[in-house]
């Protein structure tokens, strides 16, 4: 993930961690960090010791996480540990962090992300306050990924929240709103959104 691309993926590579996550390209934090300092949102953060430090934004359907995890020299990693980094949570925080670096985004829906009205995903965003109760229990869930798993179980359970409030594409009678999401049989097995 080169920065300066041009391109959504210079900034943002899709995880394998779960479908809603993406993780942020190293040249492109300080840019994240910006923003996310610019925003009035709920936050939260854990330093226990000999656990990593692990910050948390709630931003739209899920948020931002900073995991610092500090390994002595010469340990081998841990299988599950959630390396250092910078991960995105959720489509619509996705979509809303584009948006607001000036990113190109990608043209149609990433497979399994719903369709997002831009302008009222923003809206949404400046209209929550920080002292939220949702909003600060969102952050404080984020805070506790400190592994992989529980990460996957975060992004999963937000997404999962997040479902019902989805803004509904009405199309006209006969038409689909986008050719993406294609309608798939129910037997391949695909989780829908």
């Amino acid at each position: 993930m080169a920065a300066g691309t041009g391109e959504w993926t210079g900034l943002f590579g899709r995880s394998s961690l779960a479908p809603t996550v993406f993780e942020v390209a190293a040249g492109a934090r300080p840019r994240v960090r910006e923003w996310l300092a610019a925003q009035s949102v709920a936050t939260a953060w854990t330093r226990d010791p000999h656990a990593p430090a692990v910050e948390a934004w709630a931003v739209a359907d899920g948020g931002v996480v900073a995991v610092a995890r500090w390994t002595p020299a010469g340990a081998p990693p841990a299988g599950e540990a959630l390396p250092s980094g910078l991960y995105v949570v959720g489509f619509g925080a996705f979509r809303l962090l584009t948006a607001a670096l000036g990113v190109p985004r990608p043209a149609r829906p990433l497979p399994g992300e719903p369709l997002f009205d831009l302008d009222a995903l923003c809206l949404a965003h400046r209209a929550v306050s920080p002292t939220c109760p949702d909003a600060v229990e969102q952050a404080e869930l984020l805070a506790t990924c400190v592994d992989r798993q529980t990460l996957r179980l975060v992004a999963g359970a937000l997404d999962a929240a997040s479902t019902p409030a989805r803004p509904v594409v009405v199309a006209p009678v006969g038409r689909r709103p986008s050719p993406f999401p294609r309608d798939l049989p129910p037997a391949t097995g695909t989780l829908t959104g």
